[in-house]
């Protein structure tokens, strides 16, 4: 009767080591090679462009993300990634990803943007206001020599790791052809689902 009361115990802790690999490990091609290694992405609690508070954990199990950093000062009206996310904002979202934007703007200057843009975003653009950038800082966004934050995409998937080397996390490389596929209803081929 006895070993019977250690299963469970000894169930959970092997399925627990199973995910724990699972999602740290590196993703290789059919050939073997080392294609693109998956960490799992730092976590962000911000306020969007209505002042209400996005977790990043909202959306783990739900969805793949599409998380773009964008320049604040010139706002997400002129970021052409964003602005074709926006027009193409049905085909993404029945594709199963949120698009999130992030960047040093408050979220009144998010706001101001979408009414240029002719109408309200309709994904959160968040905001990292803090004079530190801890959410840009975590996810490598910032240029080191000058402090200021760069731009850049990044593709999560719905275990909430984006591709990394080295230990740092590592934008598309292409933004434009991901974003093209992202607008046509499709995730990218190459990324992690």
């Amino acid at each position: 009767m006895r070993p019977r009361i250690l299963i469970l115990p000894i169930a959970a802790i092997v399925i627990g080591g199973l995910v724990f690999w699972r999602l740290n490990r590196e993703e290789r091609s059919p050939s073997g090679a080392r294609s693109v290694a998956l960490q799992l992405a730092p976590r962000f609690e911000l306020y969007d462009q209505s002042s209400r508070l996005v977790k990043f954990e909202r959306y783990l199990g739900r969805t793949r993300m599409a998380v773009v950093f964008f320049d604040g000062d010139a706002g997400a009206d002129q970021n052409a990634l964003l602005r074709t996310l926006q027009e193409h904002h049905d085909a993404v979202e029945q594709a199963g990803v949120q698009i999130i934007g992030i960047s040093t703007a408050t979220p009144y200057a998010n706001r101001a943007a979408g009414e240029r843009a002719g109408g309200e975003f309709p994904f959160p653009l968040l905001s990292d206001v803090d004079l530190a950038r801890p959410v840009h800082r975590q996810w490598g966004m910032v240029n080191l020599q000058t402090g200021e934050p760069k731009s850049g995409l990044f593709l999560v998937d719905r275990g909430g790791r984006v591709a990394a080397q080295g230990g740092e996390f590592v934008p598309v490389s292409d933004p434009d052809s991901v974003v093209a596929e992202l607008a046509q209803g499709r995730w990218p081929g190459a990324m992690p689902e």
